[in-house]
C-alpha cells in the first residue's frame, strides 16, 4: 500500500512532466491542491519530536539566512553583523542559529544563521521543521545561493510547502463554512480561476458546504495558500555569494524573475554595502524621532517601525498611560509639505518623522 510520501512523490513527478500551458492549467492546480492536502495530513501525522532553537527575537526586525548547506551564510554573517559565526568549506557547519545584530540607519536589526536547508525539510528532513518554524516568524527571508544558483527553486518550494510564501501578498479571499447548501462562489467576473476549478480544489481540502467570498484577481496557487490555513507572507530578496568566482551571469539573470538580486563576495567583501541597504529597503522601515518637551531631538536614538505605523503605535511604546491621557501629536518631517501637522492618533507616520505627543496633564 502506498504511503503518503509515496503518493507525494508521484504528484511531484506528474508535475514535473506536464508541460504549463492553457490547456494544462487547471490540471495542475487540482495536482497542488492534493498535493497540498497530504502534506498537512504527513506533518500532523509527525508533529512532536526534535529539539527546536530557542532563540529569542531582538532588535527592531529579524532577518533569516535561508539555503542549502556550504554556501556561505556563516561568511555573510560576520560581514553584515559583528557576531562570528563559524566557518569552513563543508557541509553543515552551522548545526545551531548562530544570531548577529546590524546596525544600519539608526535601526538594530537581528540576522539568524540558521544550518542548511535541504530536500524535504518541510516535512521533518535535517531538523528541517524547526529550521522552517524560525523563518516563519522572521520579518524578511534572504535566500543564499552560491554563483552556481543551483537549486533555489527548490528551496523557495521547500519554503511555500511549509506554508512561507515569498514576495507574493494575501489575497483577499474569506470561506464561510456551512452545514448544507453546496458551494456557493462570489467573485469578480474576470476571475482566472474558474468556478469548477475552485470547486474541485475545495472539495480536495475535505469542503463540500461552503460560501467562497473572492475579492480580487486570483490564482489557484492562491486558494490553495488560503485553504492551508497557516500560510505566511514574507518579503524574500536573493543574494548570489562567492561572486568572485568565475561564473556564468546567465544563471545569475535567470534568477532575478524571482525576485531582487544582490551579488555579493563574502570573502572579498564585494556587494555587502549593496546588500545591508538592501535588507534595510526590504524590511520596509519607519524612523520616528521623539521631541522632547524641551525641544530637544535625539537623532542617533530613533524609534523604529514597520510600514503601515500610526501615531497610535508609538504611544503605545512609549506607555499605555500616555494612551489614556493622550491629546494630540505634531508631526514634522522631511517628507512633510506641511511645517506642522496636529493628528490624532490613527494618522500615518513616515520615515524620518519627529513627533511631539501632546497629554491632557
Amino acid at each position: 500500500m502506498a504511503t503518503i510520501q509515496d503518493r507525494i512523490k508521484e504528484i511531484e513527478e506528474e508535475l514535473k512532466k506536464t508541460e504549463y500551458n492553457k490547456a494544462t492549467e487547471k490540471h495542475i492546480g487540482l495536482l497542488k491542491a492534493k498535493m497540498s492536502r497530504l502534506e498537512i495530513e504527513l506533518m500532523s501525522q509527525k508533529k512532536g519530536g526534535g529539539e527546536g532553537f530557542a532563540i529569542p527575537k531582538s532588535g527592531d526586525s529579524t532577518v533569516a539566512l535561508v539555503g542549502f548547506p556550504n554556501v556561505g551564510k556563516s561568511s555573510i554573517l560576520n560581514d553584515l553583523t559583528s557576531q562570528m559565526s563559524e566557518t569552513g568549506n563543508f557541509a553543515f557547519t552551522t548545526l545551531k542559529v548562530v544570531p548577529g545584530t546590524m546596525s544600519y540607519n539608526g535601526a538594530q536589526i537581528q540576522i539568524l544563521d540558521l544550518p542548511g536547508i535541504i530536500e524535504n525539510a518541510s516535512v521533518g528532513s535535517g531538523r528541517g521543521r524547526e529550521i522552517l518554524s524560525m523563518v516563519r516568524n522572521a520579518d524578511l527571508v534572504v535566500v543564499v545561493t552560491d554563483v552556481q544558483v543551483k537549486g533555489v527553486d527548490r528551496i523557495v518550494n521547500e519554503l511555500h510547502r511549509a506554508g512561507i510564501v515569498l514576495n507574493r501578498r494575501e489575497r483577499n479571499i474569506s470561506i464561510k463554512r456551512s452545514n448544507s447548501g453546496g458551494i456557493r462562489i462570489h467573485k469578480p467576473r474576470k476571475v482566472p480561476v474558474d468556478d469548477v476549478q475552485i470547486r474541485e480544489i475545495l472539495k480536495e481540502f475535505k469542503i463540500t458546504n461552503a460560501e467562497v467570498f473572492i475579492r480580487e484577481n486570483i490564482t489557484s496557487d492562491d486558494l490553495i495558500d488560503h485553504l492551508k490555513g497557516h500560510t505566511v507572507y514574507i518579503p524574500g530578496i536573493f543574494v548570489v555569494n562567492k561572486i568572485d568566482l568565475p561564473h556564468k551571469d546567465e544563471d545569475i539573470d535567470d534568477l532575478r524573475s524571482m525576485g531582487r538580486v544582490i551579488e555579493v563576495s563574502a570573502t572579498t567583501k564585494a556587494g555587502i554595502p549593496q546588500l545591508k541597504d538592501e535588507i534595510y529597503r526590504a524590511l520596509a522601515l519607519v524612523r520616528v524621532y521623539l521631541r522632547e518637551k524641551s525641544g530637544y531631538v535625539d537623532l542617533d536614538r530613533p524609534m523604529v517601525l514597520r510600514n503601515g505605523a500610526v501615531v497610535r503605535d508609538v504611544v503605545r511604546k512609549i506607555s499605555r498611560e500616555m494612551l489614556e491621557s493622550f491629546r494630540y501629536a505634531i508631526l514634522t518631517g522631511p517628507q512633510r509639505k506641511q511645517a506642522e501637522l496636529r493628528v490624532g492618533l490613527d494618522y500615518d507616520l513616515l520615515d524620518g518623522d519627529i513627533i511631539t505627543i501632546i497629554s491632557r496633564n
